[in-house]
């Protein structure tokens, strides 16, 4: 039987994993990875240039905060019309319940120029709405970890504009052998130490993984750190310091 031609990337993978766990078992050492809790990409809800970018990568803003903003003249210039038309059926549903008061007009004729406000108000929602979608603002304070648009630029609907992430909490992900189910839950405390600042952290297991490997006979697990996390960024690395009960006695 012929193998795949991926099949030694597979096996190396797999034999890598299964000493990392061997090691962990022995050790309680695993490797971590830094990830933020809340992250996205904000993208245009509308056609059009880009008359506002205000934040470059690296940048932190707040929530709430105008990150974008495109040119809609001819969004407010819709808006202003069909307001005006929505004043003008108002007007004409007005004189029709007066004439109907005075049974000088039919039920049908009312009832035309109630539909016809009804359409107005609709147009009129409908342009608040779009207008709405001129400005992009922070759905949470954050950083910028990508910028992929340029002030003036005409982008189409759908266009990524900027990646962010909240800076104020980091998960970690790590994986640990599937024996470790039997003690390994949520709220365990452990320590992390990172590969960048060479520092310690505290940090607890919020949730464990969905599935276990049947390969490698491992689990994925999500930590949380809970102490200060200033100067941390996405993408570090380094080892979670964790020990089965007793397991140093």
């Amino acid at each position: 039987m012929r193998l795949p031609r991926y099949w030694p990337s597979v096996l190396a993978i797999l034999i890598a994993t299964a000493a990392n766990m061997a090691h962990a078992e022995e050790t309680g050492e695993l490797r971590v990875q830094l990830s933020p809790v809340r992250q996205t990409v904000l993208s245009s809800e509308l056609a059009g240039k880009l008359t506002e970018l205000t934040v470059k990568e690296g940048d932190s803003f707040k929530e709430g905060q105008r990150l974008a903003g495109f040119d809609c003249s001819v969004q407010r210039a819709q808006l202003t019309r069909s307001e005006a038309a929505q004043r003008g059926a108002q007007k004409k549903l007005d004189v029709a319940k007066r004439l109907d008061a005075l049974e000088s007009i039919s039920q049908a004729e009312v009832a035309q120029a109630q539909a016809d406000l009804a359409v107005a108000q609709a147009e009129s929602g409908v342009g608040r709405a779009m207008l709405k979608r001129c400005n992009l603002d922070a759905p949470f304070a954050g950083r910028v970890s990508q910028r992929m648009a340029q002030r003036y630029q005409h982008v189409a609907e759908g266009t990524e504009l900027l990646a962010i992430y909240d800076d104020s909490a980091y998960q970690l992900e790590l994986i640990v052998p599937s024996a470790w189910m039997a003690w390994l839950k949520p709220g365990v405390d452990f320590k992390v130490r990172l590969d960048e600042t060479s520092q310690d952290y505290p940090a607890q297991i919020e949730r464990l993984g969905a599935a276990i490997d049947p390969l490698s006979q491992s689990l994925k697990v999500f930590a949380r750190i809970t102490g200060d996390t200033a100067g941390l960024l996405p993408g570090m690395s380094g080892v979670a310091l964790l020990q089965a009960p007793g397991a140093g006695s």
